[in-house]
């Protein structure tokens, strides 16, 4: 009996493997088909044109010399005729002077023209007049003593001779703020040293 059921079970398998074979390959096939293809579209540029001439160019005309229209020189001026003075002459045997002139020390080293100078004052402040002393109709009078720098300063102020200290403070505060031309040797501003001066503190002007 076991021979008997073999035989008949055979033929039914082999028809139904091969329907499953065949539905499986048609099954794969439509998986894998993806449809014709269909390239993407391509925008297309605008055309474009290479030219080898080139455009002339305007040149602009030279201005030539003769365009100019000449211009005539201007006249010249008038000639003035002037008459010259008549010079009395001179007698003979007369004596005459030219007024006279103060010396000057001149000095010719390394080829240039140098002048001596002796100080000579630019700003001279006014002192101020002590307040005590006026309130008690005092006049006073300061001697000083003081150096000129070669920038034209004043510097070491000494006061001699003064009628109170408060005059004393006055002429020193004033003398500080006084201005010089300094003093020149061989063309060289220098150190003038001693100069001396006196002010007058007076209620009358």
């Amino acid at each position: 009996m076991t021979a008997t059921f073999h035989s008949v079970r055979t033929p039914l398998v082999l028809p139904v493997a091969g329907a499953v074979t065949v539905g499986l390959f048609l099954l794969m096939r439509q998986l894998i088909d993806i449809g014709p293809y269909v390239p993407e579209p391509v925008e297309e540029l605008p055309p474009f044109e290479i030219r080898f001439d080139v455009d002339p160019v305007e040149i602009e005309e030279r201005i030539k010399m003769e365009d100019f229209a000449p211009i005539d020189p201007p006249p010249r001026p008038p000639s003035i005729e002037t008459d010259r003075a008549a010079v009395e002459a001179i007698p003979d045997g007369s004596r005459w002077a030219l007024p006279p002139i103060e010396a000057v020390e001149i000095s010719t080293g390394g080829g240039l023209v140098n002048i001596d100078r002796q100080p000579l004052p630019r700003v001279r402040v006014q002192p101020v007049f002590p307040a005590n002393e006026a309130s008690r109709g005092r006049n006073g009078v300061c001697t000083v003593v003081f150096d000129i720098t070669a920038e034209g300063r004043t510097a070491n102020i000494r006061a001699r001779d003064c009628t109170s200290p408060a005059f004393e403070r006055a002429t020193i505060n004033a003398v500080s703020g006084w201005r010089y031309d300094p003093q020149v040797r061989d063309g060289e501003p220098v150190i003038y040293r001693g100069a001396t001066t006196q002010l007058v503190f007076s209620l009358e002007e």
